[in-house]
């Protein structure tokens, strides 16, 4: 038998591995054995009684040994799931002890049958020890064989079992090897459909138990993905946050500071430096309200982009003209300069790398103006195609040298880098020859896959 459900395991993908064991039945399955088993005596019991009134008292046994046999065949049956082994081999005693006549014909009722039935389907369907299993099975199936065997060769069977000797059958076997025969099958069927009932049993709860693993992973997976879609939110709120400080307080300290130097001499210049200052407090406040808004919104479970007066729109290449004119309130000339593989390329960026291409500008500019001498700067804007698809290019260049009282932390830069790789980016930051400094992202558009040409 072991070999056999060895051979099944290779050849069977369906089936479970060996170590495999099936969850005991909750404590509410159980007490349903219970009730569902009384219920079942009870109506054996009734039948049997039934029976009793329909035959001859010399064919039958007595009514308390036959309903002894039927209590002992189905009580086993109340704790199948919780020890399915043990109560298949104390149906399986009781079933080859009440074999033989007159108590032989109280088991070959239909309640009794099913009884037994039902302890082997359980047994194969429930045992957690699938060798203690197969080593019982293999022993009740071999002692029912002995006995069948026995049986027919020591005793009269076929008078026992009234088979009558007819002299003119249609058949074409002897009565005396037909029968054995049919007995012989009729016993295959039975302890192998209830074999085979039992290990689809086995088999489907197995199946059933990946299922709920694949869901309780795919569960668990939803929930990284939607903690890591908070954390990147997180992440890119604190981008903006940093880009909002950093621009306008910075620009604030900057300004502050010319408005001090020069307010003795040219009164003019530092009240309009203090317009500059004003105009930059007030655009800090705003985006920062904005962004503020941004985490109370989705706090409380609201539309993470509501369209109130307080809010605005994240900017986009679309508003580099703004950036322009911003910095040069602040004292840096911009010069800018476009080429575009395609017309209005720029114009129909995703809003997302748009806005990383206007926040790296904002940035290299920002850079320029805390850290350099230089008063003028170029911002080159370039898209163009190769092997790897579209790309999209912002190079922020200058003449200037390092101010020597001015050391950044290194924020900025970090944040350019991270915005770069956030769109399958490089970025290339650094000083030029002879003098002035450099700084070049390229960015892929994964939304763009037209192979067309440069146009300059």
């Amino acid at each position: 038998m072991s070999r056999i459900v060895d051979l099944a395991h290779r050849h069977m993908p369906s089936l479970p591995p060996k170590d495999w064991e099936r969850p005991v039945p909750s404590r509410v399955g159980l007490r349903r054995d219970i009730v569902a088993a009384l219920g079942f005596l009870v109506l054996a019991l009734a039948l049997q009684e039934l029976v009793l009134s329909m035959v001859e008292r010399d064919e039958m046994a007595d009514r308390p040994v036959a309903f002894a046999l039927i209590v002992a065949l189905i009580v086993p049956l109340m704790f199948r799931r919780r020890w399915p082994v043990s109560m298949m081999l104390i149906g399986s005693a009781v079933f080859m002890l009440g074999g033989s006549q007159p108590t032989a014909s109280v088991l070959m009722q239909f309640c009794p049958q099913v009884a037994y039935f039902l302890g082997l389907y359980t047994a194969v369907a429930w045992a957690r020890d699938r060798r203690a299993l197969w080593t019982a099975m293999t022993l009740v199936l071999l002692a029912m064989a002995v006995w069948l065997i026995v049986s027919f060769f020591t005793s009269d069977l076929l008078e026992s079992m009234d088979v009558p000797m007819v002299e003119n059958s249609l058949g074409s076997v002897e009565p005396r090897v037909a029968f054995p025969l049919y007995t012989f099958a009729i016993n295959i069927l039975y302890f192998g459909g209830a074999i085979f009932l039992g290990l689809t049993s086995w088999s489907n709860a197995y199946a059933g138990e990946l299922v709920r693993s694949q869901a309780r992973r795919i569960a668990d997976q939803a929930d990284q993905l939607a903690s890591q879609a908070v954390s990147e939110e997180r992440l890119r709120i604190a981008r903006e946050l940093h880009d909002v400080i950093a621009h306008h307080i910075a620009s604030v300290g900057v300004q502050a500071s010319a408005a001090r130097m020069v307010q003795g001499r040219d009164p003019d210049k530092a009240s309009e430096l203090m317009r500059g200052i004003e105009s930059s407090a007030r655009s800090a406040v705003s985006e920062t309200r904005a962004l503020l808004g941004v985490l109370r919104s989705t706090e409380h479970g609201q539309d993470a982009n509501p369209t109130d007066g307080d809010r605005h729109p994240e900017p986009s290449l679309q508003q580099l003209d703004r950036l322009i004119e911003q910095n040069a309130d602040l004292g840096l000339r911009v010069e800018l300069s476009t080429a575009e593989h395609r017309a209005q390329y720029f114009s129909g960026l995703p809003s997302g790398l748009s806005l990383a291409l206007y926040r790296i500008c904002s940035e290299a500019l920002a850079n320029v103006r805390r850290h350099s001498t230089a008063r003028s700067a170029r911002l080159s804007l370039r898209s163009g195609t190769d092997e790897r698809g579209t790309w999209v290019e912002v190079e922020i260049t200058d003449e200037g040298t390092a101010r020597p009282d001015r050391a950044g932390g290194g924020y900025g830069l970090r944040g350019i880098r991270e915005r770069a790789a956030l769109h399958h980016g490089l970025v290339e930051i650094g000083p030029r020859t002879p003098r002035g400094w450099r700084t070049r992202a390229r960015l892929r558009d994964v939304s763009d896959s037209t192979p067309d040409k440069v146009q300059t």
